[in-house]
């Protein structure tokens, strides 16, 4: 437990800090996605629901870095087994952000960070971590009349190896984001 808490705390200030910073430059922005990832046929689960909350910081109009906490969950039988399935990624991306008119920006990332996958079955828990890798590709759209609030939408496939299997999940999730300043 005190491990987990740990590793939650650094990952809010991972994902907190590069808005953070943003702030007194007035080029950050945080945000929130909701979706679905599609699981790797591997895992023997099949769709699970996802929620990720983002924060990053603009080196310059064109590249951000951004902290990314992602939690899926889903539940299934497997041979006649009630078991339940939570994965979680702690990411750090890289976007190159397209200049187009100023309502619309369509991007691409690759990230790199950490996945959590845990199955409970029977009471049982058991849990593995590795490293994950992110590519994927969205846009926000932005509206307001200061242009600082935008709906955003991602693609993206996440590829880790845990329990001893490598798996590719592809999640599709849409959301909004704020950004923290002028830019």
């Amino acid at each position: 437990m005190k491990r987990i808490s740990g590793l939650l705390f650094l990952m809010v200030l991972a994902v907190s800090a590069p808005a953070l910073a943003g702030i007194g430059d007035q080029n950050g922005e945080i945000g929130f996605n909701y979706g679905s990832t599609q699981l790797d046929s591997d895992t023997g689960f099949d769709s699970a629901t996802s929620l990720a909350l983002r924060g990053g910081y603009f080196l310059n109009k064109s590249f951000e870095i951004e902290g990314q906490i992602a939690s899926s969950s889903e539940d299934t039988q497997i041979a006649g087994n009630d078991v339940d399935g939570t994965f979680r990624m702690y990411m750090v991306n890289g976007l190159y952000n397209f200049q187009t008119p100023k309502e619309i920006t369509p991007y691409v990332m690759a990230g790199v960070g950490m996945a959590d996958t845990e199955v409970k079955v029977a009471g049982v828990s058991n849990t593995d971590n590795s490293t994950a890798y992110q590519v994927g590709a969205g846009s926000r759209f932005f509206f307001g009349k200061k242009k600082t609030t935008a709906f955003r939408v991602d693609l993206s496939m996440i590829q880790e190896t845990t329990f001893d299997e490598t798996s590719t999940h592809k999640n599709v999730s849409a959301g909004f984001s704020w950004k923290l300043g002028n830019r």
